[in-house]
């Protein structure tokens, strides 16, 4: 008998050990009915209009709490981000706002072409900027603390929000070096030169997923002061999809929020 329940151990704890491996539980589909969503009107410097999602906890409505702008990566659009992240947001004391960046989604399209949206400087900078100001003139956001998460050029957007914009805190996944530099205007050839540091910083990426994970090295490095922190998956997996293959990150960013936001 002893030898049975040994064996119902060991198999009960190799099934925990791979939940955890696997990113822990799997995206839920459905917010939560005590979670409510309102579609504000975000328009640009340059007179685009900003489609967004912005989520609260009905029963905080009016109540000032820190803010957590989601960007998601390109040729996506808001819809990436789960219900799950959404709901472990609100219900950690934080509302949220899920944009569509200019050229994608329901947002206005752009008059430059869609890749140069990658580097230009002039685009998507301002959809971020956009949405600060919105916050701002929002009295049940507590503009004083503001972060930003987004994966790929949404990553470099957070980043760029902590530069320019006063977010508090960022993440960033799947963060590559040339939209990184171009859009925030950080160079790595400016090593050795007075660079402006900013904290409070987390990145995340596969160690598989070609390029940006060095890539990503060389920013947390060269361009990040402390508290700072990079996470590695095992994976060739970028931005959205791993998460989707790592759920867990979602923890990690409700984590960092509430570590550095609040």
């Amino acid at each position: 008998m002893r030898y049975f329940i040994l064996i119902f151990i060991f198999l009960l704890a190799g099934c925990t050990t791979k939940s955890i491996e696997s990113g822990g539980t799997k995206n839920n589909t459905q917010l939560k009915s005590s979670i409510k969503k309102e579609n504000p009107e975000i328009i640009t410097s340059d007179n685009l209009r900003i489609s967004s999602d912005y989520y609260y906890d009905e029963s905080k409505k009016d109540t000032p709490q820190p803010l957590v702008i989601l960007i998601h990566q390109f040729n996506s659009n808001k819809e990436q981000w789960s219900a799950e992240l959404i709901d472990t947001l609100i219900n950690s004391g934080f509302k949220v706002i899920a944009i569509d960046l200019r050229s994608h989604g329901k947002s206005d399209k752009a008059k430059v072409e869609f890749e140069k949206l990658l580097t230009d400087p002039e685009q998507t900078p301002k959809d971020v900027e956009a949405v600060f100001k919105w916050a701002k003139s929002n009295p049940p956001v507590d503009s004083n603390n503001i972060g930003c998460a987004g994966t790929s050029i949404g990553g470099s957007l957070s980043l760029y929000a902590s530069y320019y914009l006063g977010a508090k805190a960022s993440i960033g996944i799947s963060v590559g070096k040339l939209t990184f530099e171009n859009l925030t205007g950080n160079f790595e050839a400016m090593m050795g030169r007075m660079v402006k540091s900013i904290n409070n910083v987390l990145l995340i990426c596969g160690n598989k997923d070609g390029k940006y994970g060095t890539e990503s090295q060389m920013i947390f490095d060269t361009f990040l002061g402390t508290p700072k922190e990079y996470k590695q998956f095992e994976s060739e997996k970028h931005g959205k999809e791993l998460i989707k293959d790592f759920p867990g990150i979602n923890i990690l960013i409700t984590d960092w929020f509430v570590k550095y936001l609040k």
